[in-house]
């Protein structure tokens, strides 16, 4: 397994993870009804800039742990060297999530337009930018397995 491959690998676990933890954050506090008042979208605010402390720590505790555990199991020396094909991919996956992103942004301003809520509006966006790394590091892997 490559480098990039496992650095996309990871990504993905970190980004499940994440999601699943702001899933379940958030859907306990919007349960506790914490999103219905005047100042909903501050109070949602506080709670993602929290969340995504939480998962910047969780992304280095998965890369280490990860990187750790291949280095165990495989005993291959990293070689975290990037090159023509690797570029390449990188270009691919990010211009492929770059879409991904634009036409959800475009379905939140019609859902708005439609007369959805402002705290709706804001966890749509949030799924968009988790959806997207997932997208992201899902198409690096299949270019990667594909042999791009």
């Amino acid at each position: 397994m490559s480098y990039g491959e496992r650095e996309a690998l990871t990504g993905l676990i970190t980004s499940l993870i994440v999601a699943g933890f702001f899933i379940l954050r958030l859907t306990s506090q919007h349960a506790e009804g914490l999103f219905s008042g005047p100042d909903a979208l501050q109070i949602w605010a506080r709670a993602v800039l929290v969340l995504i402390a939480i998962g910047i720590g969780i992304a280095i505790a998965v890369t280490v742990i990860f990187h750790i555990l291949y280095r165990i199991l495989t005993d291959e020396k990293t070689d975290d060297r990037r090159d023509e094909r690797d570029r390449e991919i990188e270009r691919r996956a990010i211009t492929w999530a770059w879409y991904f992103l634009s036409f959800g942004i475009l379905g939140v301003i019609v859902d708005l337009a439609l007369g959805a809520s402002a705290v709706r509006a804001m966890n749509l966006i949030l799924g968009l930018c988790l959806g997207t790394e997932l997208f992201k590091d899902a198409c690096k892997i299949w270019h990667y397995r594909r042999g791009a």
